[in-house]
């Protein structure tokens, strides 16, 4: 992680107050978005020199992941209107609670790269989490097909199908074979026998117990988690005549706290990349000295380091 730096307090101020304004706040991710960019490009251009680990191309993925999720937050920021055959709207119209889903995608993206990756454990408790996450995908996809359904498909994908049941069955001798294997309890044996267990914690858990201030992102994430499952309270947000308005009051507060939890993550993001991999953290000194510094601010913020 980035050693604490003392921010001037000019610096913090502007940054701070930035995430009030809609059209800064997107000004801002713009930026760190083109600084992720180019942090990732360093991956691909630095191929097949750069020596990854097993499972280690996964970072390159995930970050994308987030990336993409935030320029779909941006687009969807813009509004839209409504039209029927005859005319169209001359209403605004903001489709918040897929921003909200969006963002909670990106909160479990960063998840599972620090449960993954931007950890402090041993190379082999890291590659035994990395091998019951690949399980849980593959069960996943076998899973997708019950017996009626498999008489129907095409055989390459049936060959898929048996290729990557051989896969599991190697993977779950490699699991066995592991130290860490003994230290799961029942619980967690009768999901990986049945399906898979991609996280030996519960999202909630995780994030408890993330680099991440619980204090900041805590609540904003069990809100877009019922947003994700259409639970009650969501649709409570989303029942009423002026709701989806995009100047209703409400909306700008959805997306600005939206927006303030995506710009965080993404700097995250960026500053473990930077300290994953040489070629990384050469690409984020390259970037202009205000960019770095913006991002290392967030970064620190969204960990909690501003109270220190």
């Amino acid at each position: 992680m980035s050693a604490q730096k003392n921010f001037p307090l000019k610096l913090a101020l502007t940054e701070l107050l930035s995430l009030d304004n809609e059209e800064e706040s997107i000004n801002t991710i713009n930026q760190i978005t083109k600084a992720y960019t180019e942090i990732i490009q360093a991956i691909y251009d630095n191929l097949p020199e750069l020596k990854l680990k097993d499972g280690e191309v996964f970072i390159e993925t995930l970050s994308i992941k987030i990336l993409t999720a935030t320029k779909s937050i941006i687009e969807l920021s813009k509004g839209f209107s409504l039209e029927t055959e005859t005319k169209a709207s001359q209403i605004q119209f903001l489709d918040f609670s897929s921003i909200n889903i969006l963002t909670r995608a990106i909160i479990e993206s960063f998840l599972t790269l620090e449960y993954l990756f931007y950890n402090d454990l041993t190379d082999e408790e890291k590659h035994f989490r990395f091998l019951i996450w690949r399980i849980s995908g593959y069960k996943s996809r076998q899973d997708f097909f019950d017996k009626r359904d498999r008489e129907l498909i095409r055989s390459e994908i049936q060959e898929k199908l048996d290729s990557e049941l051989n896969e599991i069955n190697d993977l779950l001798k490699q699991v066995k074979e592991s130290s860490f294997f003994k230290d799961l309890n029942k619980q967690h044996l009768w999901k990986l026998d049945q399906y898979g267990i991609p996280r030996l914690e519960s999202w909630n858990t995780l994030l408890n117990n993330s680099m991440l201030e619980n204090n900041i992102f805590l609540i904003p994430y069990k809100l877009y988690s019922n947003y994700a499952h259409s639970e009650f309270i969501s649709l409570i947000q989303l029942n009423g005549a002026d709701v989806l308005h995009k100047n209703a009051a409400n909306n700008k507060m959805h997306l600005k706290n939206a927006l303030r939890v995506v710009n965080m993550i993404n700097c995250v993001s960026i500053i473990e990349l930077k300290n994953k991999f040489s070629c990384t953290s050469k690409a984020f000194e390259n970037l202009e000295e205000s960019t770095k510094e913006k991002i290392e601010f967030w970064s620190d913020f969204a960990k909690g380091r501003h109270n220190h």
